[in-house]
């Protein structure tokens, strides 16, 4: 009997991938399934983002279309009336009535008012109170000294015709007079797109938060890595058939896919219930999708330099603080220095700012981002390669 040889052939290209890809989606559902289990973990990812977004829209968004002003009146006399009427005709400011000068002060210091009239009795001089930081305040002063000097015009006007006229035919002619003065149409025509973060007071909050939760939440998520190192999971991928590669693919898949849930759940906020333009769709998704891969790279190489999952965590914290602040989270990088524009550049979140207002302000696509984009993916191959090179240490070192 003659016994042939059965030649089998080399398994194709798609038969050795197809293991390979649910290896790596089982790890990263398995990352994701660990990741929320934690509660700590869904209130920085779904809760706090949210709760955030709405103090600051709320407390340092755009203003009513008129500002508040306290007043205070105690028997301010012709010319203290008039200027009251004439501050409450402003379509400037909102003014709003006070019996006592304690609580316009304390309303002003909360900044529940931009700025505080005292029209005091006896045509002593008129006190005007705002805070410096405010940024109503230079409306508010322009708005009073506006109708001040209108005012003081028109009784410096009166008390001249008086030598000649009676007192009610020089108040009459005057105001004639000013009646018949032509306004002064302004026609304003915005250049380039609609500036959507001075429409919509959440604009500018949204994106802002998105960054600086995005990339925290991703340093967060480092804390895990430690514990997964100490257990020795590393270590026992190495003798798996698919090795640490694959591991560390499904590791970076979920992070990947939690930052990317973060940043579904504030633009969907912003757009459906704030009612935000976000400009073009496919910038927006391109921006998103490289600084996700940032914020998960970023979590990762802290993971892997990290001793303790206490100390990745304390970390994690301040650093994603700073850097947000650093990069413009906080407050544009426009009310800084040079210098400190200069440093805060030096970060992932300023680039990614400054796609933001590109993209919202400006009205710019992919193209109008490009050069931002080639910053961001440098950070994300950058961070990417140290995490890799960080944890494969690990996994061969045990250090």
């Amino acid at each position: 009997m003659h016994r042939g040889r059965v030649c089998g052939g080399r398994p194709s290209r798609t038969a050795e991938e197809g293991p390979l890809v649910r290896a790596v989606l089982a790890t990263a559902r398995t990352e994701w399934l660990r990741y929320f289990r934690d509660r700590i973990a869904l209130f920085t990812t779904l809760a706090l983002p949210v709760v955030l977004v709405l103090l600051i829209g709320l407390s340092f968004g755009q203003s009513a279309d008129r500002l508040p002003v306290g007043m205070v009146l105690s028997d301010p006399g012709p010319l203290g009336t008039s200027l009251v009427a004439e501050l409450e005709e402003s379509p400037a400011i909102d003014v709003q009535q006070y019996d006592d000068r304690n609580d316009l002060y304390r309303d002003i210091r909360m900044g529940l008012l931009a700025g505080g009239l005292d029209v005091p009795a006896d045509g002593k001089p008129v006190q005007l109170y705002v805070q410096q930081a405010s940024t109503g305040a230079g409306v508010v002063v322009s708005t009073v000294n506006s109708a001040a000097a209108q005012i003081s015009t028109r009784a410096t006007a009166i008390d001249a015709l008086r030598t000649e006229v009676s007192a009610q035919k020089a108040s009459g002619a005057v105001d004639q007079a000013m009646t018949d003065v032509p306004a002064v149409d302004v026609a304003v025509r915005a250049i380039g797109a609609v500036n959507e973060m001075g429409e919509n007071r959440f604009a500018s909050a949204v994106p802002s938060q998105l960054m600086l939760f995005t990339f925290l939440n991703g340093l967060l998520g480092a804390a895990a890595l430690v514990q997964a190192r100490q257990l020795g999971v590393f270590q026992r991928t190495l003798a798996t058939p698919h090795g640490l590669g694959v591991y560390l693919s499904g590791l970076g898949l979920s992070r990947f896919f939690i930052a990317l849930l973060q940043a579904a759940i504030l633009l969907g906020l912003g757009v459906l219930w704030f009612g935000i333009n976000l400009g073009d769709p496919l910038a927006v998704v391109t921006l998103v999708l490289v600084y996700s891969v940032i914020a998960s790279a970023a979590g990762m190489l802290l993971g892997g330099v990290a001793r303790t999952p206490g100390q990745a965590v304390a970390v994690a914290v301040p650093a994603g603080i700073v850097l947000g602040m650093l990069g413009g989270c906080m407050w544009p990088l426009s009310v800084v220095g040079t210098t400190m524009q200069r440093i805060g550049h030096l970060t992932p979140q300023a680039w990614a700012m400054d796609s933001w207002n590109a993209i919202i302000n400006d009205g710019a696509g992919v193209a109008g981002i490009g050069g931002y984009l080639a910053v961001l993916v440098g950070f994300a191959v950058a961070l990417s390669l140290l995490a890799v090179w960080a944890l494969g240490r690990h996994a061969r070192t045990g250090r």
